[in-house]
């Protein structure tokens, strides 16, 4: 791999950092990797491991392998001599013979799996998030082994890669807000599955703290980490959160509660639709309940809004914004001013 060809790489990665979407940008660099680095299948992700503790993945891409692969490596990972080489030398490339790879039982029947005979592996410390970022590259039987050339060359890759993906985190969220509408104070994040923030807004340390004053991080509070396991949205005292998957990751969406968001669901139906210039007796009829008991709604709503008639009622739920965010109709091919700068890599202080 010569000079240029190395550069060509870069330039290809980071235009796709600013151009694509968050959970097509794994996949499309590993394509562009590809056209230049002979491999057969790979394992990209974020993983952590605690003192004494085995390693953990938070949130992954196999890349032409099931996405079952990273549960059967989770079943031998205690036998991985890949991680614990490449965990001893981080930074440091380490290439796998089919000898080394068929080493241990556990690692021998994965590889066996999926007809892997050899492994380009890499780990990148991210020590601010407490996390690693690793990549394995993989050839299957009948594929000659990596070349020390091709080594060293996904060894100097490697930073660049990690560097690429946390920039696409923070653009996606710099186009979700771009593209919204709604007031100003909210905030965004991007978390793995147990609620690790990988990048947020500088505002979500305030807005958090509305809720949970002693919050530090780089943890979601555990309340929210429930909601995010379940997908249900959160509706606490003074904020709202949602949560939105993209790919293996979440959007974490962060709004302060308003008048309305006091409502419950049922009053905010109740609220809307007669606002919108339905009488009671329709709202009931609509709703399939007792007129009486859509008047006992109404008063409910009047009183937590402090308004005093419909005018008033559609006023006040007009500057309510949208709960929902489009994380798929992003605009894409559109590098945003400033958009690295706007963000903290982890919101804490």
């Amino acid at each position: 791999m010569n000079t240029e060809t190395f550069g060509k790489t870069l330039l290809e990665l980071y235009r796709l950092a600013r151009t694509v979407p968050m959970h097509q940008f794994q996949r499309l660099a590993l394509d562009a990797i590809g056209a230049r680095l002979d491999f057969d299948t790979a394992w990209w992700g974020m993983a952590s491991r605690s003192p004494g503790e085995d390693l953990e993945i938070h949130s992954s891409l196999p890349y032409r392998l099931p996405a079952s692969y990273p549960a059967l490596w989770d079943a031998i990972k205690q036998e991985d001599t890949i991680a614990a080489a490449v965990l001893a030398a981080p930074g440091t490339t380490v290439n796998f013979s089919r000898k080394q790879l068929y080493a241990s039982p556990g690692l021998a029947s994965l590889m066996a799996r999926f007809g892997i005979t050899g492994c380009l592996c890499t780990v990148t410390m991210l020590p601010e998030l407490n996390l690693m970022c690793f990549t394995s590259m993989y050839r299957l039987e009948g594929k000659p082994a990596f070349s020390e050339n091709e080594r060293r060359y996904k060894q100097l890759l490697m930073p660049h890669l990690t560097a690429a993906l946390t920039s696409n985190w923070m653009l996606h969220l710099e186009r979700t807000r771009a593209a919204r509408t709604g007031p100003a104070r909210t905030a965004l994040a991007v978390v793995d599955r147990r609620g690790m923030l990988y990048v947020a807004d500088q505002g979500l340390s305030e807005l958090l703290r509305r809720d949970w004053p002693n919050w530090s991080g780089p943890l979601l509070p555990p309340v929210l980490v429930d909601h995010l396991r379940t997908m249900t949205p959160y509706r606490g005292t003074r904020l709202t959160v949602r949560f939105h998957a993209v790919g293996d990751l979440w959007l974490v969406d962060l709004r302060p509660l308003t008048d309305a968001g006091r409502l419950s669901p049922r009053e905010a139906d109740i609220a809307r639709r007669f606002s919108d210039g339905a009488s009671y007796k329709e709202v009931a009829k609509a709703l399939g309940i007792a007129p009486t008991t859509a008047r006992h709604h109404l008063r409910e709503i009047y009183r937590k809004l402090d308004v005093s008639d419909k005018a008033e009622l559609a006023r006040k739920l007009q500057h309510e914004p949208d709960d929902l965010l489009d994380v798929e109709g992003l605009p894409t091919l559109q590098e945003l001013p400033g958009a690295l700068t706007t963000f903290d890599r982890l919101p804490i202080g």
